[in-house]
């Protein structure tokens, strides 16, 4: 026969943890909610560190107006080839044109769209992906003619080569086939 005493004290402990445990539900998932809180935080304050960073040497005004995107939005937006195709033809401009606006070469969006599938990339080009996609035609058009005034100054023409010049300032003589017929 168990000792009375022994199987009070288990009960007595089994009660005990029970209590505990309900009292530690409502602080754990409060901790949780903190933790997140914080680490939301600190993805803003870096997105605002970067943007002043960018602001402060001279970003261009593209750059400068683009918003960023929330962060749930940005992780939320699933971002494929086609949508890419079809956000450049909604919007009625070309790759180069939609590369200004995101910030990237016009070779990068020309790859993207071939992709199949989800694309992966880095958190500043999607999150200008994220804005364009919100913009109107309008909006567009008036924001790649402020970046075609705004051209950088301070950027040099190429120079053509030496052969490249010859070959303009000299016309091209024609010279007909001799048929050799007997």
């Amino acid at each position: 026969m168990p000792n009375i005493a022994v199987v009070l004290k288990e009960e007595i402990r089994r009660l005990a943890r029970r209590e505990i445990k309900a009292a530690l539900v409502g602080l754990r998932k409060d901790n949780a909610r903190l933790k997140r809180t914080a680490a939301e935080h600190k993805r803003r304050i870096a997105e605002l560190e970067k943007a002043r960073g960018r602001l402060r040497a001279g970003a261009t005004p593209l750059e400068a107006q683009a918003a960023t995107a929330a962060p749930d939005e940005q992780d939320k937006a699933r971002v494929t080839g086609g949508m890419i195709r079809r956000l450049r033809e909604r919007l009625a401009i070309s790759q180069a044109d939609l590369a200004k606006l995101i910030g990237v070469s016009a070779q990068s969006v020309y790859q993207w769209e071939k992709k199949a599938g989800r694309l992966t990339l880095r958190g500043n080009t999607k999150d200008s992906i994220v804005q364009v996609r919100k913009l109107g035609k309008r909006e567009v058009k008036r924001r790649l003619e402020e970046s075609a005034g705004s051209a950088d100054p301070a950027r040099k023409p190429r120079k053509r080569k030496a052969s490249e010049k010859k070959a303009a300032a000299k016309p091209r003589k024609r010279t007909r086939k001799k048929s050799s017929s007997k």
